[in-house]
């Protein structure tokens, strides 16, 4: 078979494979990897053992010449099983159309980021670090790589050829300014994700309280951001924020304390099944923000508020749970929601 059919047929069947979903599955790659750590499982694969010299910029190198290299990935990058088989499958189609990037790890840890090792998945501590490097760009391909591992070591063939480039950075806070930007600017990291960084490293409390609501509670990251801050960050604050720079937003606590009053008010009462949709979701979250950034006196309005939700009459909760748009009458959920909460304001 030439090569040209080859690379038809290949396409075909991962075509196939991502359309049913069946070319390999999570559980086999789990068994595969086997909790074994990243540079045991390439060794199996690795058509040379690397030299253990220094990585250099300006060279492209080669996984599967490089037995013994010592990886680390950033824990709290987006990873998922969907992306990664995703990953799998494009490449093994097409090839990596740009090469990954790969960092000294000491320095991302020393920014403050947690590493793990790839496959095994444990953490990394600081006297792991010397002469490993960590993937700064590329942690989907990466995963896609491993996935394609387990595929061919079960089908034959070989895993699709994952290549990078090293990059140099003198100080942990010159490569941190780098990742950000390269999430940020490159691709379509989202705020959470960009927040994900920031809470991964920042001390900064009402981060946190940012990220527990997402994490803990299962609220809706825009509605994170009303509840917390009082409003929607800007791209450039949340680099702000995750680089700890001089210039990054500060916020005021008044506000943020009767935000945190407000959201754990309609929490206790949105708490039951059916009902958290309205604590996790934005519209609660906006109208209590307006509200608060409007009063002179925040603590006074957050009391206010909290009196009204945990009093709420049952009409305007069973309201507000079954809030509805209307198309023909040009009235959206989020304002017949808002509209309620504004009647049991008004309400004696």
């Amino acid at each position: 078979m030439s090569k040209i059919k080859t690379k038809i047929a290949t396409v075909k069947i991962v075509a196939k494979a991502e359309k049913k979903n069946t070319l390999i599955n999570e559980a086999e790659v789990k068994q595969f990897i086997d909790n074994r750590p990243f540079d045991d499982v390439v060794r199996q694969f690795a058509q040379k053992e690397w030299d253990g010299q220094p990585l250099i910029e300006d060279r492209v190198y080669h996984l599967n010449k490089m037995a013994g290299l010592k990886v680390a990935i950033i824990k709290d990058n987006r990873r998922t099983w969907k992306r990664g088989l995703k990953m799998m499958l494009a490449c093994m189609a097409n090839g990596m159309t740009t090469p990954a990037i790969l960092v000294l790890a000491k320095l991302v840890y020393d920014w403050g980021l947690p590493l793990i090792d790839p496959t095994s998945g444990r953490e990394l501590t600081a006297d792991e670090l010397e002469g490993v490097y960590c993937v700064m760009e590329g942690h989907g391909r990466l995963d896609g790589w491993v996935n394609s591992l387990a595929y061919t070591s079960k089908q034959g063939g070989e895993p699709f050829d994952f290549h990078f480039i090293y990059r140099h950075y003198n100080t942990p806070k010159e490569l941190g300014m780098a990742y950000v930007s390269t999430n940020a600017d490159m691709t379509r990291t989202t705020s959470k994700d960009q927040m994900g960084i920031a809470g991964a490293r920042s001390q900064n409390p009402y981060v946190r309280d940012y990220l527990d609501k997402i994490k803990k509670d299962g609220t809706i990251p825009k509605a994170s951001n009303f509840w917390t801050f009082g409003r929607e960050l800007t791209k450039e604050e949340v680099k702000k924020l995750t680089c700890d720079l001089e210039d990054a937003p500060v916020f005021d606590k008044d506000t943020t304390d009767a935000l945190t009053q407000c959201y754990e008010s309609f929490k206790a009462q949105f708490g039951n099944e059916g009902a958290e949709k309205i604590y996790r979701g934005v519209s609660a979250a906006q109208w209590c923000a307006e509200r608060i950034n409007k009063a002179k006196d925040k603590t006074a309005e957050a009391l206010a508020i909290d009196e009204k939700v945990q009093n709420m009459s049952k009409s305007i909760y069973t309201a507000i749970i079954g809030a509805e748009g209307n198309k023909k009458k040009h009235v959206t959920k989020d304002q017949v929601i808002k509209k309620k909460l504004d009647e049991m304001m008004k309400a004696a």
